[in-house]
């Protein structure tokens, strides 16, 4: 028998992810101590693998994927945890490309605006691994190289553009195909004046593949946008990106009228956001966009054991 830590470690999956997975979905219903703590079997922890395997993986929805483990059969469900187990997941793409020169191609592509090539090494990252490794291995990387080589004058702000959109398209994309979660309702988006989104939507996507009913709003949105959106219909969490310095003070006025609105949640990312998660006591996102997912459901599901 293992604890909840130990499922943790020998899945992959994140403690509050098997949280939710068995008290939304019913994936497994893990025995309990006399103190009250979960303990799993190898069967807990074969279908916790086919779980990860199909919602990470085949990109299954969180719940049809429970649907699929529940009516599956041990032996099959077995199989398809041997094949998780048994995969080697590399920041690299199906065509071989190491993720720093996949980065490196981003970048040249953006300079030589040519989009067919940042098509190309896109669907190679996406293929090669999951949404959320693509984007810290390969996509965030590449979009600090553009942004670098742009105030070097390495490329106009056309080519910049071009780039940021096809990446944005991309990330759409994913955002589609993750569908609507039953969750808690999350709000995601930027405070006014702030237009750098990839990041946002990114976490937009991430959250939703966890399950999450995740409304994002975007970019520049005004505050009063903000304190409509949070209360009707409520949200549980607002999450706030904060690319630059100039973003923090109209994040700061954000949090404090949504605090003031009786949001408890409130959380904050982005390069510029520690300041601000500090003086105005939001939960800080880690970089990571795992990480940051794994964060966010730890609040949401704080009073889960």
């Amino acid at each position: 028998m293992y604890t909840i830590k130990q499922a943790s470690t020998r899945t992959g999956i994140a403690i509050p992810t098997i949280r939710a997975w068995e008290r939304r979905y019913g994936v497994v219903e893990p025995t309990r101590t006399p103190a009250g703590y979960r303990l799993y079997d190898e069967d807990a922890i074969t279908r916790l693998v086919a779980m990860r395997q199909l919602v990470e993986r085949d990109g299954w929805r969180p719940r049809q994927a429970a649907e699929r483990i529940r009516s599956t059969d041990p032996e099959e469900l077995s199989t398809l945890a041997s094949v998780a187990l048994g995969q080697n997941v590399q920041p690299v793409g199906v065509a071989g490309r190491p993720a720093d020169q996949a980065v490196e191609d981003l970048v040249d592509g953006a300079r030589r605006l040519d989009v067919r090539t940042i098509e190309h090494v896109l669907d190679e990252a996406f293929a090669g691994q999951r949404f959320e490794a693509a984007m810290d291995d390969v996509v965030f990387p590449a979009l600090r190289g553009i942004g670098d080589a742009w105030e070097r004058d390495e490329l106009d702000v056309a080519r910049e553009h071009a780039a940021s959109e096809t990446i944005r398209r991309r990330i759409a994309h994913f955002f589609d195909a993750a569908g609507t979660g039953d969750g808690p309702r999350i709000v995601v988006g930027l405070p006014p004046g702030s237009r750098h989104e990839l990041g946002a939507f990114a976490f937009a996507v991430a959250a939703r593949r966890a399950g999450l009913d995740v409304v994002y709003v975007g970019a520049d949105v005004p505050l009063e946008a903000w304190r409509s959106a949070v209360a009707d219909p409520p949200a549980t969490v607002a999450v706030i990106a904060i690319v630059s310095e100039a973003d923090q003070r109209p994040a700061a006025d954000v949090v404090r009228a949504l605090r003031a609105d009786g949001l408890a949640s409130i959380a904050v990312g982005g390069p510029a956001a520690r300041t601000l998660a500090e003086d105005l006591d939001a939960l800080q996102l880690p970089d990571q966009l795992d990480a940051a997912i794994a964060s966010l459901l730890e609040v949401i599901h704080a009073g889960d054991r």
